[in-house]
């Protein structure tokens, strides 16, 4: 089996020769610029330089070389970012900014600063209708966003990888908590419905224009789409299941619904972090097919008891070990007999795409990478 068709087994419910192995192939499945370098290191790999591939969150875009010592089965195609390309860095004071496409603007500290952290928000005022009569929409139909999707999607498909096309923004939640200011996003959903409806509503029909947009332009060469929104913090909800299926629920449905009509047959993946565990039910009824990342240390999110009772719904993408806690902090030992564990939990009848938990961050000390990658590699053979 090439990667392509090892994944695509494994996305049907079956076993294909491995369990596929993915790192940076999707938004929320990558490495930190910090930590890719001191890997590469390790790995003793050429140096060479470590570029952001998202500029907010610090992950690296990383080398072909890289990849394919590592034999990931996927590559990611990402979308092309506003931030970096026509928006500068500023520096003011203590702090690097940068204002992205939607007006929303991030920071990010100049010293031992790791990731941009959003700063202020177009629509963080009392006054939403008068800031509407001003406020420009970015315009999914501009060419720009499309005239690098398909030589890197090409180039995976030659290769034989399973290709992940990111959408045009994170999640509509995500996206309208930072349009909004995160106090005024939890108040809108408790008590101004009409707000949220309005600003939830546009971004599905932005995103939605994307996805019909770009999935035409490339034409067969998608296998998955990467579609992301937090709900979940570490030990509940961020919002109550009656909300969740109020407000935001007809709203993913209605764009996971456009997403496969302009590509039958497409794979969705839905990363959405957390102790997510009440909603599952939910994402499986609106289209999802893949699940990530399976966060190892939220409430309810035993690997065990989640293959038992979706396994047959819905594919894992991730759980293979805990980023936030045994890998950053643990042993090399400890390391092994997570992955193992899990592995053994998440994998039999297919269903299963390792990955950690979520992002490799800065301070993962190399050592445990490779104890993750070398246990992943000794235990991946189904037969």
């Amino acid at each position: 089996m090439n990667s392509r068709e090892r994944v695509l087994t494994a996305l049907n419910h079956k076993e294909p020769d491995r369990i596929p192995y993915d790192l940076c192939g999707t938004a929320q499945t990558g490495i930190h610029v910090g930590a890719y370098s001191n890997l590469r290191r390790h790995l003793g790999l050429p140096s060479r330089e470590a570029n952001p591939r998202n500029l907010l969150s610090q992950f690296a875009d990383p080398h072909e070389d890289f990849l394919e010592v590592l034999k990931v089965d996927v590559r990611h195609v990402p979308r092309r970012s506003t931030i970096g390309e026509t928006y500068e860095q500023r520096e003011e004071g203590n702090y690097w900014t940068r204002t992205d496409q939607w007006a929303i603007t991030w920071r990010m500290p100049k010293t031992n600063g790791l990731y941009y952290d959003l700063w202020l928000s177009p629509f963080d005022l009392d006054d939403v209708a008068g800031r509407l009569n001003t406020y420009q929409w970015p315009d999914p139909t501009d060419p720009w966003h499309y005239e690098l999707l398909r030589e890197p999607a090409q180039k995976a498909r030659d290769k034989g990888k399973a290709v992940v096309l990111q959408g045009f923004t994170a999640g509509i939640l995500e996206t309208y908590a930072w349009l909004r200011g995160y106090h005024r996003y939890f108040m809108d959903l408790a008590t101004d419905h009409k707000t949220a409806s309005y600003l939830l509503d546009k971004l599905v029909e932005i995103k939605a224009v994307y996805w019909q947009r770009a999935l035409g332009e490339l034409d067969g060469l998608v296998d998955i789409v990467n579609e992301t929104d937090d709900i979940a913090a570490q030990h509940a909800l961020m919002i109550s299941p009656d909300t969740y299926r109020t407000l935001i629920k007809p709203r993913h449905q209605k764009l996971f619904a456009a997403i496969k009509k302009a590509a039958p047959g497409i794979k969705l993946f839905l990363h959405s972090c957390g102790a997510i565990r009440p909603l599952i039910p939910d994402f499986v009824e609106i289209g999802v097919d893949i699940l990530n990342p399976i966060q190892l240390g939220a409430k309810d999110m035993n690997p065990v008891e989640l293959k038992r009772e979706f396994g047959r719904d819905l594919c894992f993408w991730g759980g293979g070990v805990d980023a936030q806690g045994v890998l950053t902090s643990g042993t090399p030992k400890q390391v092994r007999e997570q992955v193992r564990k899990n592995m053994d939990a998440l994998a039999p009848s297919g269903g299963f795409v390792f990955a950690a938990d979520h992002v490799i961050q800065a301070n993962v000390p190399p050592e445990n990478f490779v104890a993750m990658w070398e246990t992943f590699r000794e235990h991946s053979s189904y037969s």
